[in-house]
């Protein structure tokens, strides 16, 4: 994956964000090959696609498409970089092309200013930066670069869940300076901004991809030589769906993808779903947490596919800003999140080059990641076939025949598969929020599978307390509490149950 570290990464990653001096035109990509280094262009088109409406405070208009778009550059005059506040100010007008400059400024400057206070209390951020350094901070992409006159693979950006495409500028400027065409747009519901219902905004969001495209192609007379998609959080719910949908689609890189967690529930019952046309090489990157039986990963068809577990990185660790916002200050060391973001750009680098540009070499690079190691991006080798085929069961079928299968397969297959009580403890909680009952019944096969573990009656207890049911939560946490006198889930659990009543 080619990690530097700490030691030797500081100057380079301030150079990377600030621009200090001018690239070298022939830096190694992804540890391999010479390729050549662009500049970074940076254009946005206000749009509406006006076959759907779109609710904005009172008024109903034709949805709006900010649309995005990084791109290999040439500058031939001065080189003026684009500001963050540049980028700032669309997420203003994203719902309203209209709005005045004031509104505008006060805006961009709240945004900034709420996610800066968060990234100091809760990612060390140097308390001295203020948030006008930061919007007057330069980014990579240039205001005048002219569009290269080549062909270039095309990755579609799905933001995550409401949000607009500049949550993750970096790794968008990075991808199009090494020879790539990025494109995105917003976030948003099927017809605004709200997306309480997540199986029909992911298919809002499928549509919106679909538009920029077409777009891009029509409008923009921009030809690429191939298409990969990139997803962080609720917008892999859609790189998965726009894939089973365009047989075109030649790769797949989620940042924590939400298709690999809870929500899996929420795609796979969509009428696009369709996992045998999952064949196609898939590059998942996930949180520093664990465990999760990453259903989506296991059940997908592609014998191509790799998943590193970033342990410095909690979800929202996949955001650019935090990394941004820590490039603000030179004197300032980088954090781990910084080092972390950076593997996963190195990361997409080397599986886009390999799979969208069909490279040799580049294709030797990606084989080489799954032999390495390093402290920022850990390769997992996850063999969950088994609690896979139970969810998979569940949602195609019912809860107890699930279980019923389950039981079957463990008594047949118990000397080739590592079965365990987590597993059934995870799938539990996975759906509980899906499917109440059939967590409980999930749960109750847990404990007559595993009397002895005091995490069995724990959920059963976390369950009822759901249910209203507080008698036999306590009941539940009695048993936990038997098995493991000093623990304190289960005295806490206790705690609030007493303090409800």
């Amino acid at each position: 994956m080619t990690i530097k570290y700490k030691s030797g990464l500081l100057l380079s990653f301030i150079f990377f964000f600030l621009n200090l001096s001018a690239q070298d035109k022939n830096s190694k990509v992804a540890g391999s090959n010479e390729k050549k280094i662009y500049d970074v262009g940076f254009k946005s088109y206000k749009t509406f696609d006006t076959s759907r409406q779109y609710f904005v405070n009172n008024d109903t208009i034709a949805r709006p498409l900010l649309i995005h778009l990084w791109y290999p550059g040439k500058i031939d005059g001065n080189r003026e970089n684009l500001r963050f506040k540049n980028y700032i100010d669309l997420i203003a007008i994203r719902e309203n092309y209209t709005k005045t400059i004031d509104e505008i400024d006060a805006n961009s400057f709240d945004f900034v200013n709420a996610y800066l206070g968060f990234a100091k209390g809760s990612f060390e951020i140097d308390s001295s930066v203020t948030t006008q350094q930061v919007l007057d901070l330069p980014v990579k992409a240039f205001r005048n670069a002219q569009i290269i006159d080549s062909t270039f693979p095309l990755i579609i950006y799905a933001p995550s869940n409401s949000k607009s495409p500049i949550q993750n500028h970096v790794i968008c400027e990075y991808l199009a300076s090494h020879g790539f065409y990025v494109i995105s747009v917003a976030s948003a519901g099927p017809n605004s901004i709200d997306r309480r219902d997540l199986g029909k905004s992911t298919l809002a969001q499928v549509e919106d991809m679909e538009f920029i495209l077409d777009y891009l192609e029509k409008s923009l007379k921009i030809n690429y030589s191939s298409i990969g998609l990139l997803g962080f959080s609720t917008g892999g719910l859609a790189t998965s769906i726009f894939q089973m949908k365009h047989s075109e689609t030649k790769a797949v890189f989620s940042m924590d993808g939400s298709q690999e967690y809870s929500l899996y529930t929420i795609i796979a019952n969509l009428n696009e779903y369709d996992i045998d046309k999952t064949e196609i090489p898939y590059f998942l990157v996930g949180n520093q947490n664990s465990p999760s039986i990453y259903p989506y990963f296991n059940s997908i068809k592609s014998q191509n596919k790799l998943f590193y577990r970033m342990p410095y990185l909690g979800h929202f660790g996949f955001v650019s800003f935090w990394t941004f916002f820590d490039s603000c200050n030179p004197d300032t060391n980088l954090h781990n999140y910084s080092f972390s973001y950076q593997a996963i750009c190195e990361s997409a680098l080397a599986f886009f080059n390999a799979t969208l540009i069909e490279d040799n070499k580049s294709n030797d690079k990606l084989l080489s990641l799954s032999l390495q190691e390093n402290e920022y991006a850990i390769k997992e080798k996850i063999e969950y076939s088994e609690p896979t085929k139970l969810i998979n069961t569940f949602l195609q079928e019912n809860i107890d025949l699930a279980i019923s299968t389950y039981k079957n397969n463990k008594a047949t297959n118990f000397n080739n598969y590592n079965y365990s009580e987590e597993e059934i403890s995870v799938l539990g909680r996975m759906i509980i929020d899906y499917d109440l009952g059939a967590s409980e019944k999930l749960f109750l096969f847990n404990q007559q599978e595993y009397p002895r573990s005091w995490h069995v009656y724990f959920d059963l207890a976390f369950l009822y307390k759901i249910k209203g049911a507080k008698e036999l939560a306590k009941k539940m946490l009695m048993k936990a509490q038997a098995i493991e006198p000093r623990n304190k889930e289960i005295k806490d659990l206790l705690e609030q149950l007493e303090n409800d009543e």
